[in-house]
């Protein structure tokens, strides 16, 4: 009995949760929501809190003693999830302060980037979904303050002008292939939904603005315990990223000895970073890379995979270049059996200089893009998501989501797979510079919304640091205005790192793929649990 209790629960808690966001559900794979934009009035979003407050109480008065270990996990996560939003709408107001959460919602990707159906049933979920472009919009213009902060609304008006470009890209390219009809459909959907999107971006210009975007530090906080179930004070937290700082800075130069034999930091990576493929090659050849990781991660026979695999890489849609390098798009846990996963990496803009075109291709060379490629794919985000799609039982193990373990998966990923022998010392040396960076995310963004760092400020900080050049440190600096998940690379990869030495004194013979798959095995727990909930038995 109370096994269908927490069933039912599950079944309305992810129905809410997609009311509000339907564009998850349909990333999952869950079909029935395509085409749906959300109604953000002020009045439902109201109701939606009531509501969500209702099924938050009745997940925490089920008695979780009489349930078995893997259902107690699952009604922490379905917990954790109505907390999660409600901290999201209450108390940092994201639907008043932050035009980006709107902008978001706009992206025609999930219906052309994939043929999950008929190209004429996705251009029509596509043409509904435009036609409420919108009463989105004029719900946006009454919702957001009169005075907005200066970075995010700089990023939301860069991503709404990818919007259109993907629309007149992608979008147009995929209508192209539909029936008549809804070609013509699709035509005057896309007008209707690029003028509303075009008058947005006006408004946002012409809105007042503010150079001050922190929550500060109490909000910080209790983001830590709603995302991650971290009690300690974060300035505890902070010196984490700090300690890992200085080890890495420590490490980098040692393996920069050893390979520039008395040369900079600067100039051992310069002499990799020269080595990079040309615009028209970045696709193609980041392709190359990926079966020589998949059949070392075989080999060494690290985590379980099931057999069938299929990921492409593609360029990163135009809506996410504004703060997207390198990204993964894995096939939801609810679409069809091979369908593919989608590799996103930034391409040059063709409207770029030519300084800016290198320099963005020097920070995407050959070692770097292997690097990250170990971070997207094999064995991060697109493993991940395999194990969790392939051997998650319930809704909830598929669905839920943890920011810092999942991007700490992955980051931990790029060092594992050096210590298990892949690659060189170059490799090491760009893992060791890639790390730099995470923990200056750590740092900013911690230092950006509790202690008065500025942009230009953590910008600078990056720079002097990660030795990023001054366009890709600009570009990581903005996205700390706005990602509060942005710290969660390092610090998920140091609890996975906790998690594992623990592991290996409970159990010292046992192999390395079994910590692997037992993590995997929790689907993305905050990390604050992992320590523990990796030592329960089965």
């Amino acid at each position: 009995m109370l096994v269908a209790e927490i069933d039912k629960l599950e079944d309305e808690v992810f129905h809410h949760l997609f009311e509000l966001s339907p564009r998850t559900a349909v990333s999952l794979g869950l079909h029935d929501y395509d085409g749906k934009l959300p109604d953000l009035s002020g009045a439902r979003i109201n109701s939606w809190s009531s509501k969500a407050k209702d099924l938050l109480e009745q997940i925490l008065v089920v008695d979780k003693t009489l349930l078995d270990h893997e259902r107690r996990l699952d009604s922490l996560y379905l917990e954790n999830m109505i907390e999660r939003t409600l901290f999201d709408i209450e108390e940092l107001r994201s639907y008043s302060s932050r035009p980006n959460v709107y902008t978001l919602q706009l992206s025609a990707i999930p219906y052309v980037s994939r043929n999950y159906a008929p190209v004429d049933r996705r251009i029509r979920a596509l043409n509904h979904h435009l036609e409420q472009v919108p009463r989105l919009l004029e719900q946006a213009k009454r919702n957001l303050d009169r005075t907005l902060p200066k970075p995010i609304l700089d990023v939301s008006i860069i991503q709404a002008n990818g919007v259109v470009r993907d629309l007149e890209s992608q979008a147009t390219l995929e209508a192209a292939k539909s029936s008549q009809t809804t070609r013509s459909e699709f035509k005057a959907a896309k007008k209707i939904a690029e003028e509303s999107i075009r008058a947005f971006i006006e408004e946002l210009k012409n809105r007042s603005s503010t150079s001050e975007f922190a929550i500060g530090r109490d909000r910080f906080q209790r983001i830590l315990w709603m995302n991650d179930k971290l009690k300690q004070p974060l300035e505890e937290t902070l010196q984490l990223a700090m300690d890992d700082l200085e080890s890495n800075l420590e490490r980098l130069t040692e393996t920069g000895e050893k390979l520039g034999l008395g040369k900079s930091i600067d100039a051992v990576a310069d002499s990799i970073q020269n080595q990079h493929p040309k615009p028209e090659n970045l696709i193609s050849e980041t392709a190359g890379m990926l079966d020589e990781l998949k059949q070392f991660l075989i080999q060494k026979d690290l985590v379980s995979l099931p057999i069938r695999t299929n990921c492409r890489v593609v360029p990163t849609p135009a809506l996410m270049r504004a703060t997207t390098t390198a990204a993964m798009n894995s096939r939801g846990p609810f679409e069809r059996e091979g369908l593919e996963g989608l590799y996103y990496v930034t391409p040059v803009e063709e409207d770029w200089d030519e300084k800016k075109k290198e320099d963005w291709l020097q920070h995407l060379n050959y070692t770097t893009l292997r690097d990250v490629s170990i971070h997207e794919v094999y064995p991060g985000h697109y493993t991940h998501r395999l194990f969790i799609n392939s051997f998650s039982k319930t809704k909830t193990r598929k669905c839920y989501w943890n920011n810092a373990f999942g991007e700490g998966w992955a980051h931990y990923a790029e060092e594992m797979m050096l210590d298990q022998g892949y690659g060189d010392l170059k490799l090491r040396f760009m893992q060791l510079k890639e790390a730099l960076l995470r923990d200056c995310r750590f740092i900013v963004s911690f230092k950006m919304h509790t202690q008065g760092m500025s942009v230009e400020e953590a910008k600078v900080f990056i720079m002097e640091n990660a030795f990023m050049s001054e366009q890709t440190a600009g570009r990581e600096a903005l996205r700390g205005t706005f990602d509060h998940a942005y710290y969660g690379y390092t610090l998920g990869k140091l609890f996975i790192k906790r998690a594992r030495k623990q592991f290996f004194q409970e159990h010292p013979s046992a192999p390395i793929k079994s910590f692997h798959d037992k993590l995997l095995g929790l689907g993305s727990a905050p990390v604050g649990l992992i320590q523990d909930l990796v030592l329960i038995r089965d």
